[in-house]
């Protein structure tokens, strides 16, 4: 028979007790943010390297005041840890590179940084707009030369959650208290026919303002 739990004079019991043990052992109880991309126009190669470096972030935890860095989690995109050459952005054109598709992974987790108030310590854009996020809200990496590294701002931890649920990429940033975050908003700017500026804010803060070459 369960035990009913005795705190600060309430009796608890059955449901309400594992909940309450639950919150009092997950760190992180609760979501902070969720972001969804489609895999729907991607390679097959590019959806299992995807799965590489989702399976490599998911349950990661960001201690109080740490900073988390993509590359450094992910680790090296090499063939004798599972990556596949597969389609990548490369300046003004799309090479098979090893690895190819991750960077979804890395731009839909930036987005769920920014909705979950962590701190931006690095981050890329691409070089023209890309399909899975807004242009503005996208972050390439580059094992050596470009990494998404972020930055725990609250007194206790966040955890990743990275998975593929059918045709969608979702991450989810779980945390413990509660911690109001402005609104994302981006703003966007032609200079000529080719570039595009785009201006992120989040709040009255600006937290980036990139160019892309986009012909239109």
């Amino acid at each position: 028979m369960t035990q009913p739990y005795l705190r600060r004079g309430f009796l608890v019991a059955g449901p309400l007790l594992a909940l309450l043990t639950l919150w009092w052992t997950d760190p992180t109880p609760r979501i902070l943010s969720h972001y969804v991309t489609s895999l729907q126009q991607r390679s097959s190669s590019q959806i299992h390297n995807i799965r590489q470096a989702a399976q490599a972030l998911d349950g990661v935890y960001i201690q109080p005041e740490a900073t988390f860095s993509f590359n450094r989690v992910v680790g090296p995109r090499r063939l004798e840890r599972g990556y596949l050459p597969a389609p990548v952005f490369m300046v003004a054109e799309t090479v098979d590179s090893l690895g190819g598709g991750i960077c979804q992974v890395s731009s839909s987790l930036y987005n769920a940084a920014l909705l979950a108030g962590l701190e931006v310590v690095e981050r890329h854009p691409h070089y023209t707009a890309v399909e899975s996020v807004p242009a503005g809200l996208d972050a390439t990496v580059w094992y050596g030369l470009a990494d998404l590294r972020l930055r725990n701002p609250f007194p206790w931890p966040v955890r990743l959650r990275v998975n593929i649920r059918g045709q969608n990429l979702v991450v989810t940033v779980r945390g413990r208290g509660s911690h109001p975050v402005p609104p994302l908003y981006v703003q966007h700017h032609w200079l000529d026919d080719q570039h595009l500026q785009v201006s992120v804010y989040r709040g009255n803060e600006r937290l980036s303002q990139d160019r892309y070459v986009m012909p239109r």
